[in-house]
């Protein structure tokens, strides 16, 4: 059970931040290609609405192979488990534990506040066609966006990075001095 809990806990990390790196490097940008807005976001809308949905059995997978494997004595010493706090997995299990709740936040706050005022302001181009003050505002919402994407596949990344380094006993499971 303790290589299937990895397996899939590995998955689950990779489908989560490699979704993340593929829409901000690859999806997004070559949604600005297509210059018909409707067709932009009905496109936009399946790959978001898909990326959530990935997201979230994601996540959920992550917590429970997550405590699955903090609870096994075979992946994680009775002793790292009785005392995290005396190990290097104490400290790097704490950061990772606060950055992914932030984490979550993060994508949700994006999603709910970034997706529907994009969404709204694309309807007022199309409504006002082409209007510049509207496109401008369309814009300046995508590029926030943008910057706040950046910023959570950061989070990410640095999430992908501590879980590594918790699975590297040589390092996490040593004692602290």
């Amino acid at each position: 059970m303790d290589n299937i809990a990895l397996i899939i806990h590995s998955f689950a990390a990779a489908a989560l931040v490699g979704g993340m790196i593929l829409l901000f490097l690859a999806v997004t940008p070559a949604t600005w290609l297509i210059e018909f807005t409707p067709l932009r976001r009905a496109v936009t809308r399946v790959v978001t609405r898909r990326f959530a949905m990935i997201t979230g059995i994601a996540l959920l997978a992550l917590l429970l192979t997550g405590i699955y494997q903090f609870t096994s004595d075979t992946i994680t010493p009775p002793d790292v488990q009785d005392d995290i706090n005396n190990f290097r997995f104490g400290r790097v299990f704490m950061v990772k534990m606060f950055l992914v709740p932030l984490l979550v936040i993060v994508i949700g706050v994006h999603g709910m506040w970034f997706g529907p005022r994009i969404g709204r302001a694309t309807d007022a181009v199309v409504e006002s066609n082409n209007d510049p003050e509207a496109v401008w505002q369309m814009e300046s919402l995508r590029r926030t966006s943008l910057i706040f994407s950046f910023a959570m596949l950061i989070l990410g990344l640095a999430i992908f990075g501590l879980g590594v380094t918790l699975g590297n006993h040589g390092y996490s499971h040593v004692p602290l001095p």
